[in-house]
């Protein structure tokens, strides 16, 4: 581009920017605003997903701490913690066995 057309298009822009020239003859552009959902139109659908902790939708935390001990507590959360620990690397396995098989073409 030439300085010329550089600065015809910088003074264009310009006067669309100051709301002058032959595009505020025709007056301002409508704003339209994306339909949004209203939040209380907006609803989670539990029903078909995969999730393996569906379960625990309606897990009910008084009741779980006011029927068993702190000791319990403690017991269920070590317990947890080593089950996903053994999820994560039983899951890296199988990965790493994905892997070589492709690798190798099997």
């Amino acid at each position: 581009m030439t300085i010329s057309k550089c600065s015809v298009i910088a003074t264009m822009m310009a006067m669309f920017v100051a709301g002058t020239g032959p595009a505020a003859a025709m007056g301002p552009a409508p704003l339209q605003t994306p339909s949004l959902t209203s939040p209380a139109q907006f609803r989670f659908d539990f029903s078909d997903d995969d999730d393996p902790y569906s379960g625990n939708r309606h897990y009910d935390w008084n009741q779980y701490r006011n029927s068993t001990s702190r000791k319990e507590r403690i017991r269920d959360y070590y317990r947890m913690q080593q089950d996903m620990q053994k999820d994560y690397w039983r899951n890296q396995k199988e990965m790493q066995k994905q892997m070589i098989k492709r690798q190798r073409g099997w």
